[in-house]
């Protein structure tokens, strides 16, 4: 097992989601929004207070992607274990039949420790979880971006070190 402490870079980053079929799929991303789930603040302060007091209320999960435009065919995603690089599916591929749709699906948001991402390190996401709400495409510079985000009923993402199963 390699080191699994210290910073990390983008490239040793890896997202998968379930794709229509049921299976996991790696497809390349350029840029991940800030992944993790944010609170709201409610307010309980009194006049009397002289600082303000506060609730977290319900969180909020969405995530937002960007990367190149890419129609190849889907292939099996990486597994979990020593080197787990990415094996990339088409973005176009994976994303377009998710977009607009209403079934729940797996994803998760890997991240490699000064390699590629492997058993105890850290991941977020959980099995039957988001939905993809947006997909565009943009020909003029071959890229894409997408949004996915939490769908009602669907188990809450968390943070964890083991691999993203389909249940």
């Amino acid at each position: 097992m390699a080191v699994q402490t210290g910073r990390t870079v983008g490239r040793f980053c890896k997202i998968q989601i379930e794709d229509a079929g049921g299976t996991l799929r790696d497809f390349p991303v350029t840029s991940i929004g800030g992944v993790g789930i944010t609170y709201d603040e409610v307010d309980l302060s009194a006049m009397q207070e002289a600082v303000k007091s506060f609730l977290s209320g319900q969180g909020v999960f969405a995530l937002t992607l960007s990367g190149p435009w890419d129609s190849a065919a889907a292939v099996t995603a990486s597994a979990s274990g020593e080197s787990a690089a990415a094996k990339l599916s088409g973005s176009h591929t994976v994303l377009s039949a998710l977009n607009g749709g209403l079934t729940p699906r797996a994803f998760g948001v890997y991240f490699g420790v000064r390699h590629d991402w492997e058993a105890g390190e850290p991941v977020f996401g959980a099995d039957n979880c988001v939905i993809v709400t947006e997909y565009t495409a943009s020909p003029d510079a071959g890229t894409y971006s997408a949004k996915i985000a939490h769908v009602v009923g669907g188990t809450a993402p968390a943070w964890g070190t083991t691999a993203i199963a389909v249940a």
